[in-house]
């Protein structure tokens, strides 16, 4: 278990032995947000709904662990990678031959949504399905978290205090603290703009938003968007009204929309197609990843 779950769930059973004290102490933490999402037009019978919930355990480890990858990217830079220490990471998985065969056989079978998005979007069908592979492994693993939660505990932890007991990487520098205070405000009102994108996200489309699984910073769906961009860039591919990021008629469509939207275009060349990969996840060595399996992809399927 890792040592954010296991805060969850310590605090789940604080919970349960505490119950009163400590709803109260849950219910303070969220009515900013939710009234502040009422202001915004989130009708409040819905907001109370959701909130007092018992799924809905505040917990700021999650930001922490947010700002400590933020601090260890602006203060402890790394080498540029290269497809040597790829292989060696995590993403190193998704280059193994019987995985590669499972995403072509993917493609097959999901065949007829990456010809119409390739047509319209003119994005290759091996980035569409690299993506989804290195996001979820194809769908099959779409995060342990439920956004709501996530989304709404980042955005309610909005300051260093709030976060500081969990953070690894501040330590007694002042200047990485006053770095760490600034990336938590700037993070917090990033996370309430995905929670309210997502409340509307399953207002139109008829879900709980207590019932959408995520990723540890709320992403969603197959493709792995954060709130505001299914609002943006989600495409209802198989024309029944709605935008359901969990069935890949929906979510082929939506990547190749998304990589549309950052600039994909005919004829881009490798190091631009990186970049607009890059703005899918801020990372070199995940977007040198995506390219790379877009590649063997291709290679494979054309028997090369």
């Amino acid at each position: 278990m890792s040592i954010r779950c296991a805060t969850r769930a310590l605090l789940l059973g604080l919970c349960f032995l505490a119950a009163p004290h400590l709803a109260a102490a849950q219910q303070a933490v969220w009515l900013p947000l939710e009234e502040r999402l009422a202001r915004e037009g989130i009708p409040r019978a819905g907001l109370d709904a959701w909130f007092a919930s018992p799924e809905m355990v505040f917990d700021p480890s999650i930001m922490a662990h947010k700002v400590d990858r933020m601090v260890r990217k602006q203060f402890e830079p790394q080498p540029p990678p290269s497809k040597k220490n790829l292989q060696q990471s995590s993403y190193g998985y998704y280059l193994r031959p019987w995985v590669l065969a499972w995403a072509n056989d993917y493609a097959v079978a999901n065949q007829a949504s990456l010809d119409k998005a390739e047509a319209r979007y003119g994005v290759p069908r091996d980035i569409i399905i690299a993506l989804l592979l290195v996001e979820t492994k194809l769908g099959t693993y779409l995060g342990k978290d439920k956004a709501l939660q996530v989304l709404a505990s980042m955005a309610a932890s909005n300051s260093l205090e709030a976060i500081r007991p969990y953070l690894k990487t501040v330590g007694a520098s002042q200047e990485r603290a006053e770095y760490a205070n600034a990336s938590a405000r700037d993070r917090a009102e990033w996370a309430y703009q995905e929670l309210k994108a997502l409340i509307l996200h399953t207002q139109a489309t008829g879900v709980n938003p207590l019932d959408v699984p995520g990723s540890i910073y709320g992403a969603i769906g197959i493709c792995q968007f954060m709130p505001t961009n299914v609002l943006k860039f989600g495409v209802d591919g198989d024309g029944d009204g709605k935008v359901d990021l969990f069935r890949p008629q929906d979510a082929i469509p939506s990547v190749a929309n998304y990589l549309v939207g950052h600039g994909w275009k005919p004829g881009l060349g490798y190091d631009a197609q990186r970049t607009v990969i890059y703005a899918y996840n801020h990372s070199d060595l995940y977007s040198l990843a995506v390219m790379t399996v877009a590649e063997k992809l291709r290679q494979s399927r054309q028997g090369g």
